[in-house]
């Protein structure tokens, strides 16, 4: 046995190669996709490199915790507190990002009531893009840090090297313990956002609704992890997951507006008088920024009513048992390699618990 098996096989818990190929397929493509995007982010150019990077770390960080054992729990959980320090470092950026593109496309649109609007959105647009500069230096130093600790190149090495000696030896990617596995995390995230979705039945429930919202973006990323077990028999159950996500999202973006806009009329009205000894001048401002929260507020609504409409939607349809049923049916089925010895069985601990705060 050569080193990279010895290191295979000695150095991480034992899990069944199969698993240990879908890991690696997966994880090389979000580290091939973080680093693509990082020069991007540095330059500060456009969004979307912020957005893309902060996507990868994330789904990284998923799919660390559903294959911890396949390189080790140790060294992984260090991995993911390293990667969990950059999409933290990218949060705020990206959240202005987002709302600096919201603002210039309501500028940019047609006019809502009256031009009195514009002098306190084009104010707040202004404090936004003031606070993007002032985010730069902490995204770069995020950056850095990830860098500096050669996290990413440690974990290239591991990823390579592993996944080299399982291709060289046919290792298929589907097999019985591979679709086990996979269920198994599914089902997990199914259970939390299915415990999760009593708070569909109070519209106000903004905390419990940010915790939905969490719970959907998991399960949708850990089914995207598991697709090259189940190919394509995912597809609609992604499609629906990543809807309820948008969903949850849009709401989650509304309640942020409506609050930081209420601390944003305070700020801008203290600093009104700070300059001028009074807050008479803030008048001209104030419109618009009641005229934002009041379209935050509304759209809230709308949204949160198409989203009880569509997981009513769901549950008359069968959606939550019938992907039970086809994950049950599926790992009865599963293809079995054709190999001489029997696959080593999983030994592998629960993936981490995932640790995203509401401020992600």
């Amino acid at each position: 046995m050569d080193k990279g098996q010895e290191h295979l096989r000695a150095g991480a818990v034992a899990a069944d190669s199969s698993c240990r190929l879908v890991a690696c397929q997966y994880l090389s493509g979000q580290l091939d996709a973080l680093v693509t995007q990082m020069a991007g982010v540095r330059r500060n150019e456009d969004i979307e490199p912020v957005h893309q990077a902060r996507v990868a770390s994330r789904r990284l960080r998923v799919a660390l915790g559903m294959f911890a054992d396949c390189f080790g729990t140790k060294k992984v959980s260090r991995w993911r507190k390293r990667i969990r320090r950059l999409t933290r470092g990218l949060g705020p950026a990206r959240d202005l990002d987002v709302h600096i593109a919201f603002v210039e496309a309501v500028l940019a649109g047609p006019a809502e009531g009256d031009r009195r609007s514009h002098p306190g959105i084009e104010r707040l647009l202004l404090r936004l893009r003031q606070d993007r500069l002032a985010a730069q230096p902490k995204v770069v130093k995020a950056l850095d840090s990830l860098v500096a600790g050669d996290t990413l190149a440690e974990m290239h090495g591991e990823i390579e090297r592993a996944r080299f000696i399982l291709r060289t030896q046919d290792v298929p990617l589907q097999s019985p313990p591979a679709a086990a596995r996979a269920a198994s995390h599914m089902r997990r995230r199914q259970r939390d956002l299915l415990s999760a979705a009593p708070v569909l039945n109070d519209p106000e429930d903004a905390i419990g609704h940010h915790r939905l919202r969490i719970a959907a973006k998991k399960l949708r990323y850990t089914m995207e992890v598991c697709v090259p077990v189940f190919e394509d028999l995912l597809d609609g159950a992604i499609k629906a997951v990543k809807k309820l996500q948008s969903f949850l999202g849009d709401i989650h973006d509304c309640d942020a507006w409506i609050a930081n806009l209420g601390t944003f009329i305070e700020q801008e009205r203290n600093r009104t008088i700070a300059y001028f000894g009074h807050a008479r001048p803030f008048n001209r401002f104030k419109p618009g920024l009641e005229f934002l929260r009041a379209e935050r507020a509304n759209h809230r609504r709308q949204v949160f009513a198409e989203l009880v409409e569509y997981w009513q939607r769901l549950d008359e349809e069968r959606f939550w048992s019938d992907l039970e049923t086809m994950l049950e049916t599926y790992i009865e089925i599963a293809p079995r390699p054709n190999h001489d010895k029997p696959d080593e069985p999983i030994h592998g601990t629960e993936e981490e618990t995932e640790d995203d705060s509401p401020s992600q």
